[in-house]
């Protein structure tokens, strides 16, 4: 106890001074309690502070350096304390000239040749050291190098730098940087796996306090930066004089936030959730089915938000927005929908089946009245027979196939055999060499006696053979009609020709024979005047009707010269085709 200032333990056993007067707190320690060297090291900007692992160093808060060993002041060298190995004679460090023994292997003068060397004989003015072997040599500075906790983190200038004027060991070899510097990239690449481990260890511990220090803040939550976190703990040892970079806490920090972010919005979720299950038993209390449907501006205006105590009374239902609870209420009325819809569905195949079952009927009415119904049959002619019939009354007004259709099915069947037998019967024709007459009541009679002796048209009926028959006469008669098209358009055909040949050779003259008997002798071996056979009275209407061109004909020399006659090509003559069954 000082100046009314005493030291205390909190439960984690952490360190922290109280004034018994003011009753004022603080982890850093007073002026009143410091020793003398703690008075020297605050004149001078020094601080000293202690590692996770107990170890004491010094830094300087103005220039950012630090030292393991105590600094030394100008005004106060005897405060420092006795440092290990050759005592500093000089204050100021002179150049350090080596002197290699005859002993050594090669030139002397080489620099290259050093590595060889086997003693040094050192004659500096700054440190006094005794002659040490290149094994002696190399052990002191790798300890020298490990006593100080040198890393990867460091560089070989800031070795020179703050070792060179603080551990004598240094100068072991006191002018031959280079074999320092492969001294310390040796000590690099022989560093252990447990001191790696050890280093990862120990940022992991730091890792750990940090965060506890920082679950400590409840001001620190899932949205604080780290700019504004650094002003929250800034006196906390742990972050104050931590020798980890700030970049490791501020990684730290980041993850701790991060946690937090989760976590909030985790919690969110899981109160959103909550809230949705509650809203969803509060709809269904409100409009428990389809029939107590109500409309959205309706249910908002009355059992929601501000309008609703009983709504307003759940904290729960805070967390939702009004498109939340606009969600569930369309989840509600689609669940009433897809009830809706399964329902028509159930509908829809009830009726299919009877649907189904009422065709079965009708199809079973329309077996009844086969033998009315034939491939030549109408809708009319069927329809008295079954208009009072239960079993056509019931298909009306049904989906699917009408009544009519299956009555039109039903004759198109009979129409499709109908053709396969026609087929048959002109196939008997032809095997029969038949020879049409042209009375068709002779045609009727002669066919109906050739089909009934036919063992392939035995199963059919006495109707069905007449519409065969009648069937067969129409054919025969369309057959006819086409020939006599034919040898019509033939003859016209003919007529033409014949008027070509007229123009052919009554051209340029302008003149034509005045009789017909005059112009037969020049027309009579023409092919065109032979293709008209012996009827001359056409010939000669074509002769009489034929106006001959009145081109005047070229002269030449003053003579006249016969007319040219310029032969058309001959069109191949069609025959009349006859078709056979």
């Amino acid at each position: 106890m000082n100046g009314s200032w005493s030291e205390a333990h909190d439960p984690e056993g952490r360190v922290y001074y109280y004034h018994t007067e003011s009753g004022e707190t603080t982890w850093e320690k007073p002026i009143e309690l410091y020793t003398e060297l703690e008075l020297q090291l605050h004149k001078h900007g020094w601080k000293a502070a202690e590692t996770d692992e107990g170890k004491i160093y010094y830094y300087n808060e103005e220039s950012g350096k630090s030292s393991w060993e105590v600094p030394a002041f100008p005004d106060s060298a005897e405060q420092s304390p006795p440092s290990e190995g050759p005592e500093i004679i000089n204050e100021k460090a002179a150049e350090i000239t080596p002197k290699v023994e005859e002993a050594a292997v090669g030139d002397p003068n080489n620099a290259q040749n050093y590595g060889n060397l086997e003693l040094y004989q050192l004659e500096s003015k700054l440190v006094d050291t005794s002659n040490k072997s290149r094994a002696d040599a190399e052990r002191i500075f790798l300890q020298m190098l490990e006593d100080n906790q040198i890393d990867s983190t460091w560089s070989f200038n800031r070795i020179i730098s703050e070792l060179g004027c603080c551990d004598p060991r240094y100068w072991c070899v006191d002018d031959d940087p280079l074999w320092k510097r492969r001294m310390f990239e040796q000590y690099l690449a022989n560093r252990t796996e447990d001191q790696l481990l050890k280093e990862h260890s120990a940022v992991n511990k730091f890792k750990d306090a940090f965060r506890a220090m920082l679950e400590q803040h409840s001001q620190i939550q899932y949205y604080t930066r780290w700019s504004t976190a650094k002003r929250l703990f800034a006196n906390e040892p742990i972050y104050k004089h931590s020798v980890v970079s700030d970049r490791t806490k501020r990684a730290v920090f980041q993850e701790y936030v991060d946690d937090l972010r989760k976590q909030h919005f985790g919690n969110v979720e899981k109160t959103k959730q909550q809230a949705i299950v509650e809203l969803r038993d509060y709809l269904s209390a409100i409009i428990p089915d389809k029939q107590h449907l109500i409309p959205w501006h309706e249910l908002s205006s009355k059992h929601l938000f501000e309008n609703s105590t009983r709504f307003t009374s759940n904290r729960h239902f805070q967390t939702l927005s009004k498109h939340d609870v606009l969600q569930q209420y369309v989840i509600l009325v689609e669940g009433f929908s897809s009830t809706v819809f399964d329902d028509v569905e159930r509908v829809k195949s009830a009726n299919f089946t009877s649907d189904r079952k009422a065709r079965d009927r009708f199809r079973q009415l329309l077996a009844d009245h086969s033998k009315e119904i034939r491939c030549t049959t109408k809708w009319e002619d069927i329809y008295s027979s079954i208009k009072s019939d239960a079993r056509f009354k019931m298909l009306l007004g049904r989906n699917g196939s009408s009544a009519l259709d299956l009555f039109l099915d039903q004759v198109e069947e009979r129409a499709l055999v109908m053709k396969a037998q026609q087929s048959i019967a002109s196939q008997i024709l032809i095997d029969n060499n038949y020879e049409w007459d042209t009375d068709a009541e002779v045609n009727t009679t002669r066919l109906t006696d050739l089909l009934s002796s036919q063992s392939q048209l035995l199963e059919i009926d006495q109707t069905d053979r007449e519409i065969l028959v009648s069937k067969l006469l129409t054919q025969h008669d369309q057959k006819l009609a086409r020939q006599l098209e034919m040898e019509q358009r033939l003859w016209e055909q003919r007529k033409n020709y014949f008027n070509l040949l007229l123009q052919r050779v009554f051209s340029g003259t302008g003149t034509k024979p005045t009789t017909f008997d005059e112009a037969r002798k020049q027309l009579t071996d023409h092919a065109e005047y032979r293709d008209l056979d012996d009827d001359d009275e056409t010939r000669i209407r074509l002769f009489k009707a034929f106006e001959p061109s009145k081109t005047v004909p070229e002269h030449s020399g003053g003579t006249t010269s016969a007319p040219s006659v310029t032969a058309l090509p001959r069109k191949r003559q069609m025959a009349p085709v006859e078709l056979d069954y």
